[in-house]
């Protein structure tokens, strides 16, 4: 069974996902972990987190719970956050014309 792990930090900081399962699209297993006090960044990465994928990355990521999503939202939110980073163990998503045909446009 394969373990990932985003997290997103600053210093004094960081909101840890870690995953567990077979595809990081579908893991079997997600939990959370806070240190420090990230103030309003946690929040908004749950709420960012809640929407699920949307337009153009639908194609990549399946719901909420994909990590690639919530990777995606994690550097978002480092975007909108100066000061805030993202370390993440997945791999990179392949290019659009490289995905199975069933998979959503």
């Amino acid at each position: 069974m394969a373990h990932w792990t985003i997290t997103l930090k600053r210093e004094g900081a960081a909101i840890v996902v870690r995953g567990e399962g077979d595809d990081p699209h579908a893991p079997d297993r997600i939990d959370y972990e806070v240190r420090g006090s990230p103030g309003p960044v946690y929040r908004a990465l749950l709420d960012r987190v809640a929407l699920g994928p949307w337009s153009f990355q639908a194609g990549w990521m399946k719901d909420e719970r994909d990590l690639y999503w919530i990777a995606d939202c994690a550097y978002t939110e480092a975007l909108l956050h100066p000061g805030w980073s993202v370390e993440t163990d997945l791999s990179p998503l392949p290019e659009l014309e490289e995905l199975p045909e069933d998979a959503i446009p």
